[in-house]
């Protein structure tokens, strides 16, 4: 892995997998997005490349031949799914193939990682719990049907032409840096707002109800350097904790974190469409075939989240 390329370069994990992949000497990076700047700053030769423009992800893929891709740019939003199908499966599974027919018309033998998703699985039975690679998918979104089409198609290249194909089936991952969107991001966020006198001390949630495998972005980012490393070509790997926590624990941990008195208010046009009570995740194969362990607790990792925001809402002009 010396020559690498990174597809949604512009993105929350990007940033973090930049910072990972910097650890080791010798890496050429570089990276695509929409935005006009990577993630992370630094030492990464980065352009502006929309992965639906076929032509042009062909020209760059003759001009840089890495021999390493990882491909993290999608639309990763379950609810924005649901608002705009169409866009999810255009850049998700149209801008995949793009991405790989430029490989096979360019003769490329790149080593690929698809990063893929744990709401491929959907409303699985709490029987089965922590969820195995092989259970059988049952999505039950529109971002959870592009996933499996993610899937899918990566591993019908590796079986029609014997390329290196890893996917990933990330389960929730959060941290320092991630855009409001998501629930930790967004507890974090209203309370640094909270805390700046920026907003009332109320906080609006959704289903707090539900129990999800939360990890660490950093140990995720781990995860995928060391599965392309070491990684099985056509395999599917879990990248979880292992671990379930629910939303409102994780909310109570924040709000103890900040200390102030601030109201939890529901609010409709947060809950889903079609919600998973119970998402846990087994991670046996990822530890046994590769080594990797996640190291970062929960705790670190909402501390850092809640700071991030502390910061970002500093410098946007609170006190």
């Amino acid at each position: 892995m010396e020559n690498v390329l990174i597809t949604g370069a512009d993105g929350f994990v990007a940033a973090h997998l930049i910072k990972e992949l910097r650890r080791k000497s010798g890496i050429s990076i570089t990276g695509i997005g929409l935005k006009e700047s990577p993630s992370c700053t630094g030492t990464i030769d980065y352009l502006v490349l929309d992965l639906t423009d076929y032509e042009a992800i062909k020209e760059l893929l003759q001009e840089k031949r890495p021999d390493s891709i990882f491909h993290l740019a999608a639309l990763p939003s379950v609810a924005l799914s649901w608002e705009d199908p169409w866009s999810t499966y255009r850049v998700n599974v149209l801008g995949q193939v793009n991405l790989m027919e430029a490989m096979r018309r360019l003769d490329l033998s790149s080593s690929v990682h698809i990063a893929c998703s744990s709401e491929e699985y959907g409303k699985a039975a709490p029987e089965t719990m922590p969820i195995p690679e092989s259970l059988p998918f049952n999505p039950c979104s529109h971002y959870a049907v592009s996933k499996v089409a993610q899937e899918v198609l990566g591993l019908m290249y590796h079986q029609a032409f014997d390329w290196r194909v890893i996917v990933t089936r990330g389960f929730n991952h959060t941290g320092p840096g991630q855009a409001p969107d998501f629930v930790v991001s967004s507890f974090a966020h209203q309370i640094a707002e909270i805390e700046a006198n920026l907003r009332e001390p109320v906080i609006m949630v959704g289903n707090l109800e539900a129990r999800r495998d939360f990890m660490d972005v950093r140990d995720t980012v781990r995860a995928y350097r060391i599965i392309m490393e070491k990684g099985k070509a056509g395999a599917s790997y879990n990248v979880c904790s292992g671990q379930a926590h629910a939303i409102s624990e994780l909310l109570d941990l924040l709000l103890e974190m900040s200390g102030m008195d601030i109201r939890v208010e529901h609010d409709a046009c947060r809950q889903r469409p079609s919600d998973i009570p119970l998402l846990l995740g087994d991670n046996t194969r990822l530890r046994r075939e590769t080594g990797w362990e996640p190291e970062i607790p929960i705790e670190q990792t909402l501390a850092d989240s809640l700071d991030y925001w502390r910061r970002m809402v500093g410098e946007a002009g609170g006190p």
